[in-house]
């Protein structure tokens, strides 16, 4: 019976150390480059991640946030990128980037 009890604790250690059951790998397309002390990310999921402007894009990426719309972000800056627009969003606490036309006006908050 001891041995089970062992065993039983081992497995749920182990369960609980991986990798969250809803999370996703999203992959680079684009460096966006260094703006305001953020180096911004684009990956395979459409969303912009920033990061620390002293490292450098992750190649992949674990996302386990459930992206149904249920994280609104509320606008804290904005930059022109070439032809495009990048508006800034505090989305609980982290930033987030929406890319818009460099003519359009970037919304007061977004549902990431």
């Amino acid at each position: 019976m001891k041995r089970f009890k062992i065993l039983s604790l081992a497995a749920a250690v182990l369960g609980a150390s991986s990798t969250p059951l809803m999370a996703m790998t999203y992959f680079l397309q684009a460096d966006l480059g260094v703006h305001n002390n953020q180096h911004l990310c684009r990956y395979s999921n459409g969303k912009v991640y920033s990061f620390n402007s002293t490292k450098l894009c992750e190649l992949s990426i674990e996302d386990s946030s459930l992206s149904s719309g249920n994280s609104t972000g509320f606008k804290i800056g904005e930059y022109q990128d070439g032809m495009t627009k990048v508006c800034v969003y505090n989305v609980m606490g982290q930033k987030q980037a929406l890319r818009v036309g460099s003519i359009e006006l970037c919304p007061l908050s977004y549902n990431f």
